[in-house]
């Protein structure tokens, strides 16, 4: 999701063409303040034996299970928990760990968890760290602090039995503006920007992975969508807010080929703490010249970093390569976002259900079908990280039942895992009045039909836990 109103409106032409909204990629967020949840009982937590800060929570209770903890991928692309195929609506809440970080009180997401509890909704998407590069700033400076944040989210998750997809690097330009670099240097695999990425994600993971209520990574939020784009005049494509460049020059951009070395780096610093549960990019929808963009840069100026950009649309193959492309190994989990709301210029709302994909119209359920066969060529698993449509929406006479509409898509594609954005339109305060109520009456609904048709068992996964 692109940021802010004003990025959105330079991106507009692309925004309609390519059908995916443009306002979750980065939230409008006020600069993160990152008080301690609660400063002083994360006091005393650095280990002596090591001296290291980043051993900051000494007390772990976490069960070491020997069976497998969380969703894992088998050779077939098949998403399993406790060793069965799973399939279940989850939800998003990206400022679940933020706000708390943030100062929130615990009744934030402890309500949270409550209300998914209700409507027995099994796991929900979150963003495990910050958003704006201070949130590495005071990770750095006071490790203790928001790891306790982290672990008592972890906790209230596993006592409601809440799976948590936890989304590690949420926002692009942040890790390379907090060390000093441009975009384009997450394509060196020995730049500043990959270390401190890597350095991050193994300190997050080692942290965590012990966990019940972990049930997979993610390394992003939407890269693939600012990848291969470049504007030499730099009057649009940039970050807009605190990572907006001062002094922009083509490396502000990235490549397709850049984006995949640092997708390939990270999943590798994952495995190398955690051997088995599900990895995702991330990645919103393919965009659908994501072929002819990715060739473009084969034409890079090497002096400026600069190309021109191409907007043929792929064909299918095309997009099943790039579906894979976007995907290297060790990441198993072909990850895309997609919502069925455009606005006008004016601000008056619609919902589409054709897209413009392949060089004609296509329905909704035949885009999803082509995605579960994009993951089946690349033998990884599907996960469709965003569904649903965007706040501005929820008013609409029409919303709830294009949102059924859209899960019963979901299921007839035979997509296993899907999660709705956002499952409440205020973030401090958790509510199943009006729209929010409805779609997790929704969700419910359709976890229910996978329960009865066998698809869907946590009970022996939490009763192992």
């Amino acid at each position: 999701m692109n940021f802010s109103d004003k990025g959105v409106l330079k991106m507009a032409k692309f925004t309609i063409k390519n059908i995916f909204k443009s306002t979750s990629r980065s939230l409008c967020l006020p600069m993160i303040a990152l008080t301690a949840c609660n400063p002083s009982s994360s006091t005393g937590m650095v280990s002596e034996a090591t001296n290291d800060p980043y051993s900051a929570v000494s007390n772990k209770t976490y069960p070491v299970d020997t069976e497998t903890l969380g969703l894992t991928v088998d050779e077939n692309g098949t998403i399993l928990l406790a060793g069965k195929p799973y399939y279940a609506f989850g939800v998003n809440s990206f400022t679940l760990v933020i706000r708390y970080i943030e100062g929130a009180g615990e009744s934030m997401y402890r309500d949270q968890f409550a209300l998914l509890k209700k409507y027995n909704i099994p796991f929900i998407r979150v963003n495990f760290g910050g958003y704006w590069h201070d949130y590495y700033k005071k990770f750095d400076s006071d490790p203790a602090s928001v790891l306790k944040c982290m672990h008592d989210v972890v906790k209230c998750a596993e006592e409601y039995n809440i799976g948590l997809i936890c989304s590690l690097l949420w926002y692009d330009p942040s890790i390379s503006t907090y060390v000093g670099e441009h975009r384009s240097d997450m394509g060196n695999i020995n730049s500043k920007t990959v270390k401190y990425a890597t350095e991050y994600v193994s300190k997050i993971v080692s942290e965590f992975k012990d966990s019940p209520a972990v049930w997979a990574w993610e390394i992003g939020n939407e890269y693939n969508l600012d990848s291969d784009l470049c504007d030499p005049q730099y009057q649009s494509r940039l970050p807009v807010g605190p990572c907006t460049p001062q002094n922009p020059s083509g490396y502000d951009f990235y490549t397709s080929e850049e984006l995949r070395i640092f997708y390939t780096a990270v999943g590798n610093a994952i495995r190398e703490q955690d051997q088995t549960r599900m990895i995702s990019t991330g990645n919103g929808d393919m965009r659908y010249a994501s072929k002819a963009l990715h060739k473009a840069t084969a034409k890079m100026n090497p002096d400026t970093h600069l190309w021109t950009e191409d907007w043929k649309q792929d064909t299918i193959e095309e997009f099943y390569e790039m579906c894979a492309y976007f995907t290297p190994d060790p990441l198993d989990t072909i990850c895309f976002h997609l919502q069925h709301a455009q606005r006008d210029e004016n601000g008056k709302a619609s919902f589409l259900v054709m897209l413009d994909r392949f060089g004609s119209k296509v329905s909704t359920l035949k885009y999803f079908k082509e995605y579960v066969n994009a993951a089946k060529k690349a033998k990884k698993a599907l996960y469709f990280g965003e569904m649903g449509d965007m706040t501005w929406m929820e008013d609409h006479e029409n919303a709830a039942s294009i949102f059924e509409n859209v899960t019963d898509w979901i299921m007839d594609a035979g997509i296993q895992l899907a999660s709705s954005w956002q499952f409440r339109v205020n973030d401090l305060k958790a509510t199943d009045q009006g729209i929010d109520g409805e779609k997790l009456t929704i969700l419910q609904k359709k976890n229910q039909k996978y329960i009865d048709e066998g698809k869907a068992d946590t009970v022996i996964y939490w009763s192992n836990k």
